[in-house]
């Protein structure tokens, strides 16, 4: 909380809504191009060249639609569709949590005070807007439309979640897998349209020179082995196997009955595997396979909390890092427990050695 407070105070309040959507909105309304590829290609060629620079800049890079989106509330005073945007993500990560099924007040409490959730708050991220379009793809995934627009709504917005459109696959849910891949296409773009396709050709460049600029910071696999002397391909491709691994698990436990949500779990924690940039905030998300695996409070809902011990942000520390991904790992392991083995855990001073899967094994 001390942490928070210091946040709000030097600057970095709503850091992220500011630079990334609020003038977004600005320049959407006014006619401009609402992206800076020419800026993150100077920062890339700065770092090319073996300079220093720092991940501490927002710039639009969300794609179109979530751009769009963010125009409301580029109408009102500033101050005002922060405050707006912040009341928006609380209610956001309460109705996701409900809609994952959890019911307990004490759970809801402590993801609403866990660091990752805070630290997203005050900078003003999406990450709750996330948790929120999991719920409903969790709460409805028998229905066809709303779990499509859900995911493709996640995919086409911050695109690092596509694992999400997996968890469709191997879940056998061909149609509705079909219908967001065609929503999030039409989607994309419309949104292109709509800003006269402003920086369509340079959008990709944009996103490799935004990676390259800012693949070794946070708590990101790649960024902690990329720390660790790991060339950067190779950081990359060890990212995407271990993620690789994990969508692998969720095909096999969605062929368990009710796997469903051991397999939703899995490809939330490759989406955070497999991303080359992962800030603090991001770990919000783990919320999202814990409120699946255990409903009502359990140990399990305070692996997020820890991160609060080391809770730098923007900081290149490889303690951080591999403390973050352990914590990540933790999660994974807590929900390809059996039902029984994580019960038994809630009550248990001790983690148990193995993990205990159904009849088809991982």
């Amino acid at each position: 909380m001390i942490l928070t407070v210091k946040l709000m105070t030097n600057g970095t309040f709503l850091f992220d809504f500011s630079g990334d959507l609020y003038g977004a909105g600005h320049a959407i309304l006014a006619g401009h191009d609402p992206y800076h590829p020419g800026f993150l290609a100077a920062l890339a060629a700065v770092k090319h060249a073996g300079g220093f620079v720092s991940p501490a800049f927002a710039v639009p890079v969300y794609p179109p639609p979530l751009l769009l989106a963010a125009v409301p509330f580029s109408l009102l005073p500033d101050t005002l569709s922060g405050v707006l945007f912040m009341a928006l993500m609380v209610a956001a990560m309460v109705s996701g949590l409900r809609l994952l099924g959890v019911r307990d007040w004490r759970c809801i409490a402590v993801a609403l005070a866990s660091w990752p959730f805070l630290f997203g708050l005050v900078i003003g991220n999406l990450g709750p807007a996330i948790v929120l379009g999991a719920g409903l793809a969790w709460r409805f995934r028998d229905k066809l439309w709303t779990p499509a627009i859900a995911i493709a709504s996640i995919v086409v917005g911050k695109l690092f979640p596509w694992t999400l459109l997996v968890w469709l696959l191997v879940t056998r849910r061909f149609r509705t897998l079909a219908l967001a891949l065609v929503i999030g296409t039409i989607g994309a773009l419309a949104a292109w349209a709509v800003i006269g396709f402003a920086g369509m050709s340079e959008y990709p460049k944009m996103l490799s020179n935004l990676s390259f600029v800012e693949q070794g910071s946070g708590v990101s696999l790649v960024a902690a082995l990329l720390g660790a002397g790991v060339p950067p391909e190779v950081a990359k491709m060890v990212a995407l196997g271990a993620a690789g691994l994990l969508l692998f698990a969720a095909y096999r436990f969605a062929r368990c009955p009710d796997g469903d949500a051991q397999a939703l779990g899995l490809t939330v924690i490759a989406a955070l595997t497999a991303s080359p940039i992962v800030w603090a905030h991001y770990l919000v998300l783990l919320f999202i396979p814990i409120a699946l695996a255990s409903p009502t409070l359990s140990v399990a809902w305070f692996i997020p909390l820890m991160s609060g011990l080391l809770a730098e942000p923007n900081t290149n520390s490889q303690v951080q890092m591999l403390f973050w991904i352990a914590l990540e790992a933790a999660v994974a392991i807590y929900l390809c427990l059996s039902p029984a083995t994580r019960q038994r855990l809630s009550r248990a001073p001790h983690w148990p050695i193995a993990p205990i899967a159904c009849d088809s094994q991982v």
